[in-house]
């Protein structure tokens, strides 16, 4: 069975270079990432990475020749170590091995090989696939094939690495020579920003025909700034040098630090909020330093531990509010003596407004109060005025008025209606914010009401009239009242003696005991109301002669 698969295939494949090119519409690319570099003279056994760039499937793909561009196909011998390939997919990638030389007359430089193929696709169309590999001619046997660059400390494809972990530099040098040949290599690492060279070394060696591995191992320090950096790797023999090249970023790995607040302004005393939020984009131990200062003075300054994980984080943290003003804070997280990240802002601390003086206008009965208030601070503060005012234990008035008051200072006027003669008590509470901002209390004094003068002087007058008479005038109320009573006692006398029917005296009246009259009989089946005649609206139905006739009212006879 083996054997009649490998007859099928040897059959495809002649059948392929058998048939004339004349069934396909249009070449299709292979391509390839690699350079072939091949000594004058001498014979190099080599393969490269092809990708099937067509957009096709192919089921079985055949070498069928090679042309060379910029000298002739006479200097150069091509090998393949195979012809054919089968199941080649649409960007999938193949091996392709061979043999190569170049005539010692050939001149170093870079040059064309050009290879082409036969593809059968899956529906048997036949199509022509051409393959263009960079050919490099050079008298150095020495080639430096690969440069990869990758972080120890973290699996990661990137190869930006972080201050404080290891950048790992991996090269691959090929001797394409027939003989061991020596060769030297140097390892930089070079700032972008300012071309200062923040790392180097070099090292040697022997390589005999074939390839040789270098690492080198790179210390990011905690002195590189942070931004781009050049690394490149230099491979010197005798012949000749060879060199690549890579750009990395390095950076602290923490990348934002935030900080919100709960409130921007609070009373005095009262409570304030920080939340620091850091992006961080790897583990690491550090410090969280938060300074508050008003003006010049310093009012705070915490350091706390904080162990970084790779993500966001929330830090909360209590400023503080024991002095008025604007206050300013600044947070810095560090790792040892180098800074990581700052932010800073500002809040408010809002001073009490308190009663600055209440003044008295007593005018009769009517007192006003004329009350400063003063606000410390540059901003307008809502507050509250809560007054009381009694007398003998008797609450007067009680109210209260909310206000908004302006920097500076507020007079605010009261008037209240107060009793004569009386000591009234007084009081003022400024609160906001549920805390009690300011008291002030105080007394008033009303005097006695006044008397009138022209009272007193009619008073006076009548006093001595009735004096000379040898009465006075509560007397003289006293004898009329009397005087009254007698004549209405005599009157009801008068009126008693009368004898007509029905007449009851009144004193007859207060002797007899009130009796009350008997109600008038009814009868039992109250008010009779005549009922109304019926209604027989049926009747326009009938034909006239069945109709019946309205009752007639009979009227009553007048006796």
């Amino acid at each position: 069975m083996r054997s009649f698969r490998f007859l099928t295939l040897i059959l495809v494949a002649t059948a392929l270079f058998s048939i004339p090119q004349v069934s396909a519409s249009d070449d299709f690319l292979l391509t390839t990432r690699d350079v072939v570099t091949v000594i004058p003279g001498e014979r190099l056994v080599d393969s490269i990475e092809v990708i099937n760039e067509a957009p096709l499937n192919f089921t079985v793909v055949v070498y069928t020749g090679y042309t060379a561009e910029g000298f002739s196909d006479a200097l150069i011998n091509f090998t393949p170590s195979y012809t054919f390939f089968k199941n080649w997919r649409a960007g999938e990638s193949q091996t392709f091995s061979f043999n190569v030389s170049v005539s010692s007359n050939v001149t170093p430089g870079f040059y064309t090989l050009v290879l082409r193929f036969r593809g059968m696709a899956e529906d048997g169309s036949l199509h022509n696939l051409i393959l263009r590999v960079p050919l490099r001619v050079s008298d150095n046997p020495i080639v430096l094939k690969s440069l990869d660059l990758s972080v120890l400390q973290r699996q990661s494809p990137s190869p930006n690495p972080f201050n404080g972990e290891t950048l790992v530099l991996r090269a691959v040098i090929r001797n394409v020579g027939n003989t061991p040949t020596g060769f030297v290599y140097w390892v930089n690492a070079t700032s972008l920003a300012n071309g200062n060279v923040v790392y180097s070394t070099h090292g040697n060696s022997v390589i005999s025909p074939g390839e040789v591995k270098i690492e080198v191992r790179i210390p990011v320090g905690w002195d590189w700034e942070p931004g781009e950096y050049n690394v490149s790797f230099f491979v010197s023999s005798l012949r000749g040098s060879e060199s690549l090249w890579r750009i990395v970023h390095v950076s602290t790995g923490v990348n934002y630090i935030n900080v919100s607040l709960s409130r921007e302004s609070v009373l005095l005393g009262g409570s304030v909020k920080a939340y620091i939020t850091v992006l961080s984009e790897r583990k690491l131990d550090t410090n969280l330093t938060v300074s508050v200062w008003s003006e010049e003075t310093l009012l705070m300054s915490r350091t706390l531990p904080v162990s970084l994980q790779p993500g966001a984080q929330v830090l909360e943290l209590g400023l503080p509010t024991n002095v008025s003003g604007k206050l300013r804070f600044v947070v810095k997280l560090s790792y040892g003596e180098i800074l990581l990240a700052q932010a800073n802002g500002t809040y408010r601390v809002l001073g009490y407004p308190v009663i600055e003086s209440i003044k008295q206008e007593l005018n009769g009965s009517i007192l006003r109060l004329n009350i400063t208030l003063t606000n410390p601070n540059d901003v307008p503060v809502r507050a509250r005025l809560i007054y009381n005012m009694s007398s003998a234990g008797v609450l007067l008035y009680s109210d209260s008025k909310d206000m908004l008051l302006r920097p500076g200072t507020t007079v605010k006027t009261f008037e209240f209606h107060l009793p004569w003669n009386s000591t009234v008590e007084y009081s003022f509470v400024l609160v906001g914010e549920g805390k009690t901002f300011d008291t002030e209390s105080g007394v008033v004094n009303v005097p006695p009401k006044p008397v009138s003068t022209e009272s007193t002087s009619s008073l006076s007058n009548t006093s001595s009239v009735s004096g000379g008479g040898g009465y006075g005038s509560r007397d003289y109320l006293i004898i009329v009242s009397v005087v009254v009573v007698v004549a209405v006692l005599l009157l009801a006398i008068l009126l008693g003696s009368k004898e007509e029917e029905g007449y009851v005296s009144p004193w007859e009246r207060a002797r007899k005991p009130r009796t009350r009259p008997k109600p008038k009989r009814r009868s039992p089946l109250g008010r009779f109301k005549r009922p109304k005649l019926p209604k027989f609206i049926e009747n326009r139905e009938l034909p006239r002669r069945f109709r019946r006739k309205p009752v007639t009212k009979v009227k009553k006879k007048k006796s």
